[in-house]
């Protein structure tokens, strides 16, 4: 019986880390918070109630890996080549800059080389899994700080590898050399690039034979290996777990199985990503956080300080926006958590002091607690900021506002992604005067190339909008994955022009409300556009007329929009609409020379007492009667457009087909 102690452990563990989750969640605050006090709770130095801490471990670190596994589903190789410029530059800059600093800063307060290494090595890090599920959870993982964000991290996580065998060669032979790192590193890219190369061709297939079964448990084994089994390949390969199930996870996110395998994976990935936090909680040794905690505090802010301003100072010389580095460096300014990875191989190894470790540790959970306040004062901080030093984004040249200082009634397009490079093609060609915006370098250069007057700036700051000469606009489009930027923009371009036409687009229909009190006219949220799209999809399969499908767009779009105006009655409206078009089908019949309804009236066919489907309307020569009369005679080459249930349609067109084919007398 020797899976009891940890079976015990199991339960012990979520019977503690339930009540304070469900505590911490009343009181708005993040549940990883409540993890990390439930690791301290029930550790070692606190109550004591946990005695498998190695296999507690153990679960953690699959945790880890389904979460980085998912993760590398999330953000596809053709993602990571469009941020790769802020990854190797931002990345590459952030690490080796704040490396030196806290090097510098340890060897200070006295630490050997070794530990000053350590030490410089674990506070470059930030938390990928902290910082990640924050950008989700707010709809923030494609807005511009977030892509900063992603970039970062991600460098910083292949740097792991090399600062894994750097702490592994000064354990074991009591220093290593630049040729053996050298070494070491280039192996692990080849390897990297053998398993890439190997999982594009192996994963994809056996995903397909696999989903040809249409068997859901062997689909999801299937899941489990190419994650566990990625990850183990890639650690003989001398890389991290972690490392291999994001590769894999890299592989799987072009393929069709994607979003199947992420909602497969979601209750595993959670589960065990919690004991991850919690097993780093009960690492922390509760005396000695209680006996220092003045200097640990005010350590964990230095340290969350000096991060934050290497990173805002690294984004200032990439020229990125005041406000996005502002951003960017507080919500990268925590420890993360392969930093525990290193801290354990030098305490195992020696290099560091049970003081020094002691230290780091409490350092790190404190800044990962703080992060998701930290992040949610973010915004705020950064546009405080930008507006007192008085800075805006890069804008239009001196000839540029010139130019633009006679434009008037024109259209300010914030945003050229997809629907703002598809809506500045028909301006253009329409001949409407327009602007575009964007806080991407290689965006604003695509749209110059395509010959619109395009510039790179925040739009978020009203100076920027007032150099897109927003008080004379007629129009302004912001059409960013943003939020918070998108709410920005919308409050000052209302301040600044009270007649100005905005439209939105937004992802989802809960920030409609918010967006039309900040002053914005038109919401289009992508989630209810996306119902209509689908629906009328599916008329055109059943060959209803374009009017008529039309028609129904229209009474969609009307009932749903006025809903979305008018919360206070979005329920009701809202259920009866459904249970409207849930009762209701559509269909058509084409009238041949065979039909038994060719030349009758719609009286004399008398569908509705028949069958009780209705015919709304009569398509002829591609001119739709809508409500015909009951003296309308159907003819030959007609398409009677039909409403009513399943059952009423299929009496309905057998009554039309002729004998045989109606309902019973």
């Amino acid at each position: 019986m020797e899976g009891i102690p940890l079976l015990h452990d199991i339960t012990v563990l979520m019977a503690v880390s339930v009540p304070i989750s469900i505590l911490f969640a009343r009181a708005g605050l993040p549940t990883i918070i409540g993890f990390l006090v439930t690791g301290i709770i029930i550790g070692p130095s606190g109550l004591g109630l946990v005695t498998t801490h190695g296999e507690v471990e153990m679960l953690a670190e699959i945790g880890i890996v389904l979460l980085l596994f998912t993760i590398g589903i999330e953000f596809s190789l053709t993602k990571l080549l469009s941020i790769r410029r802020a990854a190797l530059l931002g990345g590459g800059l952030q690490v080796t800059v704040t490396m030196a600093v806290a090097f510098a800063a340890a060897t200070a307060f006295g630490l050997d080389t070794p530990a000053a290494l350590v030490i410089g090595f674990a506070v470059a890090l930030s938390s990928s899994a902290i910082v990640l599920k924050l950008l989700v959870d707010s709809g923030e993982a494609s807005s511009s700080h977030g892509n900063q964000s992603v970039a970062i991290l991600l460098f910083q996580d292949i740097c792991v590898v090399l600062m894994v065998m750097v702490v592994q060669g000064m354990g074991e032979q009591g220093g290593t050399s630049a040729f053996a790192l050298l070494r070491g590193l280039a192996t692990a890219l080849v390897m990297i690039a053998a398993i890439i190369a190997a999982a594009s061709y192996l994963i994809p297939a056996l995903f397909h034979h696999v989903a040809r079964l249409r068997n859901r448990e062997v689909f999801i084994l299937t899941i489990v290996l190419v994650c566990l089994g990625s990850a183990w390949v890639a650690f003989e390969a001398g890389l991290s777990l972690a490392m291999g199930a994001f590769i894999a996870g890299l592989v799987i996110s072009e393929s069709e199985y994607s979003n199947q395998i992420v909602a497969e994976v979601l209750p595993f990935r959670d589960t065990f990503a919690s004991l991850f936090f919690i097993s780093v909680g009960m690492l922390l040794d509760a005396r000695y956080f209680l006996d220092n905690v003045g200097s640990l505090v005010l350590l964990a802010a230095a340290v969350m300080a000096v991060k934050a301003f290497i990173v805002i100072a690294v984004g200032q010389m990439l020229r990125n926006p005041l406000r996005l580095s502002i951003i960017v460096g507080l919500s990268i300014a925590q420890v993360g958590e392969f930093s525990f990875i290193l801290m354990k191989l030098g305490r195992d190894y020696g290099i560091l002091s049970s003081g020094a470790y002691q230290t780091l540790l409490a350092v790190s959970i404190m800044t990962m607690a703080a992060t998701p306040f930290v992040f949610q004062w973010a915004p705020a901080a950064a546009l405080s900021a930008a507006r007192l030093l008085g800075t805006v984004a890069a804008g239009a040249s001196a000839e540029g506002r010139r130019r633009m200082a006679s434009l008037s009634n024109h259209v300010v397009i914030i945003g050229y992604g997809l629907n703002g490079r598809n809506l500045a093609r028909v301006l253009k060609e329409v001949g409407i005067a327009y602007l575009v915006m964007d806080m991407s370098p290689e965006r604003v250069r695509e749209a110059k190339k395509a010959g619109h007057r395009a510039y790179y700036g925040d739009a978020s700051h009203p100076e920027m909008l007032r150099r897109m000469g927003i008080e004379k606009a007629q129009m302004l489009v912001v059409a960013i994955d943003d939020p918070l930027s998108t709410r920005r923009i919308v409050k000052s371009a209302r301040d600044l022009n009270p007649n100005l036409s905005i439209l939105v687009r937004t992802r989802y229909i809960k920030e409609v409300e918010e967006l039309r009190r900040l002053g914005a006219n038109q919401v289009i949220p992508e989630e209810f556009e996306t119902s209509v799209e689908i629906f009328a999809r599916v008329l055109r399969d059943y060959r209803v007329p374009a009017n008529i499908i039309q028609n129904q767009i229209d009474l969609v779009r009307q009932e749903g929009y006025a809903m979305l105006r008018n919360p206070s009655m979005s329920s009701q409206a809202m259920a009866e609409l459904t249970r409207v078009l849930e009762a209701s089908v559509m269909d058509t019949f084409y009238v041949d020379e065979k039909s038994a309804a060719a030349g009758k009236s719609i009286g004399e066919i008398d569908l509705k007492r028949l069958t009780g489907a209705t015919v709304m309307a009569v398509v002829r020569k591609g001119e739709a009667r809508t409500n015909p009369p009951p003296d309308f005679v159907v003819g030959e080459g007609d398409i009677v457009v039909l409403l009513g249930s399943h059952a009423e349609l299929n009496s309905a067109i057998g009554v039309l087909k002729g004998p045989g084919g109606g309902p019973p007398a």
